[in-house]
Parts: structure tokens; C-alpha cells; sequence
């Protein structure tokens, strides 16, 4: 067995067509804080990261030379970001305002979690939570196999 990688932090890199926008609707949806933003030649945002909540995520724009697109490239993102928040209910609402496009309404799961999803402007999926049930993992999987 080798032995595992000392990793320090995991970061979320996002692609959008508008780096600019991103930022604003993050700051207003998520009350994130921008913490660096580095200019290519022409003035665009080359490399972005913002703080929500706890963690770091970092943003840039498109560049088709080395293979950096946006979500609506392919088509849409196969990739969730699961965010853990006070209120899903009034979170969803805030991002519908600010235009992001809601997937699933705010809704109880049984694995005790109440949960929302949105798009949001850019092409990013985010799936919102906060407990509603403190379950074990057995239990969640009892009420996963009785749901099918």
C-alpha cells in the first residue's frame, strides 16, 4: 500500500463566460469575498479567487487555447457543487432573484437534509442543503433502499 499524499486544501477552479458577472452574482448570492484577481494583457480577469464561507474558489475565463471552456462548451456540467447552509429555503429564493435558474425547489430528502439546486447564470449547478435529521450512514441507506 503507498502511502497518501499530504494534500493541504482541495479548491474548486469554475470556467464562465464572464468572469466580471461571476463575481457580483457569487458576492450577492453567496455574500462571497473577492481575495485576488489577476488581469491578463488586455485587461480581462485572467485568475480570480473569492471566499464563501469557509472555503476558496478560484474562476477565470475562457481560453480555448489551453482547453479552458465554460459549461455551455459541452453542453452543461456534469459537476454539483454541494454547499451547507443555515436556510436552502431563503438561499434558493436569493438566487433566483440575482438569475440563476432553479432545478428543484426547495424539498425534504430522507436522507435528512433539506435541499434545493439552481444553474446559475454561468452554466454551474448548485445543489443547496442543511440538515433536517441527524441520520447514520445505515439509516440513510434503509430509508436510499426502501425509496427504490
Amino acid at each position: 500500500m503507498s502511502k497518501s499524499p499530504n494534500i493541504q486544501e482541495v479548491f474548486i477552479y469554475l470556467c464562465v463566460s464572464d468572469p466580471e458577472a461571476a463575481i457580483e452574482f457569487y458576492k450577492k448570492v453567496f455574500g462571497a469575498e473577492e481575495l485576488v484577481r489577476l488581469t491578463g494583457p488586455e485587461g480581462e480577469i485572467a485568475h480570480a479567487e473569492i471566499k464563501i464561507g469557509p472555503s476558496t474558489v478560484m474562476l477565470s475565463g475562457e481560453y480555448p487555447d489551453w482547453g479552458i471552456h465554460p459549461p455551455e462548451f459541452y453542453g452543461g456540467t456534469p459537476t454539483r457543487i454541494h454547499l451547507h447552509v443555515d436556510d436552502v429555503d431563503s438561499l434558493t429564493v436569493e438566487a433566483e432573484k440575482a438569475g440563476a435558474e432553479i432545478l428543484i425547489e426547495p424539498n425534504d430528502q430522507p436522507h435528512g437534509e433539506r435541499q434545493s439546486k439552481f444553474r446559475d447564470p454561468f452554466g454551474h449547478e448548485w445543489l443547496l442543503g442543511h440538515e433536517i435529521e441527524k441520520l447514520s450512514p445505515e439509516e440513510m441507506q434503509e430509508r436510499m433502499d426502501e425509496s427504490f
